[in-house]
């Protein structure tokens, strides 16, 4: 049997099939109801032997059927009939009947059973077969919907005129966190802040005005059950009501990712007018210095005119190296690993200790979740810091924190003017420095979720704690990059 075409499902008529061996009296049949319902189509066959065919090739809602006829009878045809369509409504309309008629046909599960008769009969076979074929087509509607919810990715909801949830599918709960049993019959303040609960409120009211649209979108926050805030775009409309509102229905669609674009796009921006600002400012003194250098060989041919035009280019070059670097230290880091930060930070003091310096890794595991090349390089500039402002011999401690790692100096560490400029692009106290060495570091840390600290060390010296939300323990299954 064919399934209505949800489109038409709210003007299609009921499609009814009406089985008796009498033609007369199915014309008869088939006139009346159809005054009487006027959205009805009835298709009528005169043999039991056409009905599953007929079943097979049409859409139908519900089955009339005689109960005595030749070669069989209602109940056998009723039987042969829910073989194949359980839930198909069957009524038996009979001239022939009784009461062990009735009660066999009632314990077959027959829809309903109605004697032949006149006008008031026809009326109420009539009655029946609305109402059998309207409960029967919604089914239909109901699985099918239920379907296409259940295979949907994205969180949907209903609630009802209550303002309880009624219905949630498996991406609900897996966002909200919660069992169904603890959605099912509470209100959406149980997810949502208070203003999210008005926001919604109000879009709903636009909604369901007489010139408002059909649907809205707007954002809210999700709270989960374990405490998170998940951003989302809220998808609603009201559910079809004629004059008693019944609740709405929403589709949510996290906006974790967007959220997190629109800030990398706020990053990059700042980033652009940092580089021109770099570009137009403090790449004109080495190149001014430059010209006057060249000026100065041409007039008087001095080596050392030479050389400090060498240096201005070298400096210059350095800088745009660094330029380059900070646009890529700034993406965000798409595929971390485990990272064991103490034989890291091993392998990168190797190009800048002296023989009287020292790197003191004070404890055995300190392990991240980040990319390897770049927390390298974080380390290796912190080193390069220690190396341009600390005499020798000097010592580098590396330890885990609370809530990530240190490293500290026992150089002669900064005032505190010093610490809070020591991540802007440019500065530096360092003769030759660039300047750039530490804001790489913090756009390092910045492009792992993480947050980078200076202040005073135990000895006096410079500690810049590295916060990582969150820290990743090391496990046994788990391979570990050093």
């Amino acid at each position: 049997m064919s399934i209505d075409n949800p489109n038409e499902a709210a003007t299609a008529s009921i499609e009814v099939l009406h089985v008796d061996d009498d033609p007369a009296f199915l014309d008869l049949t088939k006139s009346f109801i159809e005054r009487e319902l006027g959205d009805v189509e009835i298709t009528t066959v005169a043999s039991p032997d056409a009905v599953l065919d007929t079943l097979d090739e049409r859409s139908v809602h519900c089955v009339v059927s005689d109960y005595e006829m030749p070669g069989t009878d209602g109940l056998e045809l009723l039987d042969a009939v829910r073989d194949h369509y359980a839930d198909l409504p069957f009524i038996l309309y009979t001239g022939k009947g009784s009461e062990e008629i009735a009660a066999q046909a009632i314990n077959a599960g027959v829809t309903g059973y109605l004697q032949k008769g006149g006008p008031d009969q026809h009326r109420r076979l009539a009655n029946r077969v609305k109402h059998a074929a309207t409960e029967y087509r919604a089914q239909i509607e109901s699985e099918r919907y239920s379907t296409v919810l259940r295979a949907l990715d994205y969180p949907i909801y209903v609630v009802n005129a209550e303002a309880e949830f009624e219905y949630v599918n498996e991406a609900f709960l897996d966002l909200v966190g919660y069992d169904r049993e603890a959605i099912i019959g509470s209100p959406p303040g149980k997810i949502k802040t208070d203003e999210g609960v008005q926001r919604a409120n109000d879009m709903l009211a636009t909604i369901v005005s007489s010139a408002g649209p059909e649907t809205q979108q707007f954002r809210v926050d999700i709270h989960t059950k374990d405490g998170e805030t998940v951003p989302c775009y809220d998808h609603m409309a009201a559910l079809p009501f004629d004059d008693e509102f019944r609740g709405s229905v929403g589709i949510l669609r996290d906006a974790t990712r967007e959220q997190r674009q629109r800030e990398e796009l706020i990053r990059q921006n700042k980033r652009l007018d940092e580089f021109t600002s770099i570009v137009s400012h403090d790449l004109r003194t080495p190149l001014q210095n430059a010209k006057t250098a060249a000026e100065m060989a041409r007039a008087e041919s001095e080596a050392t005119h030479f050389e400090a035009l060498e240096r201005e280019h070298e400096r210059m070059e350095q800088m745009i190296d660094e330029l380059l670097t900070l646009a890529k230290e700034g993406e965000s880091v798409s595929e971390p690993e485990p990272v064991d930060v103490g034989a890291l930070a091993a392998e990168a003091w190797k190009p800048f200790g002296c023989p009287a310096d020292t790197l003191d890794v004070v404890d055995d595991e300190i392990t991240v979740s980040g990319d390897r090349s770049r927390i390298r390089r974080l380390l290796e500039n912190l080193f390069r810091n220690v190396d341009d402002h600390c005499g020798s011999p000097v010592t580098v401690t590396i330890g885990a924190s609370a809530d990530g790692f240190y490293v500290a100096d026992d150089g002669p560490g900064l005032d505190e003017t010093e610490c809070e400029s020591v991540f802007e692009a440019g500065y530096t106290t360092a003769t030759d420095g660039t300047g750039f060495g530490l804001t790489i570091v913090e756009r390092i840390a910045d492009a792992h979720g993480w947050d980078i600290s200076v202040g005073d060390s135990a000895s006096g010296g410079v500690r810049f704690d590295v916060t990582v939300d969150p820290a990743v323990p090391v496990t046994d299954d788990v391979p570990v990059s050093p």
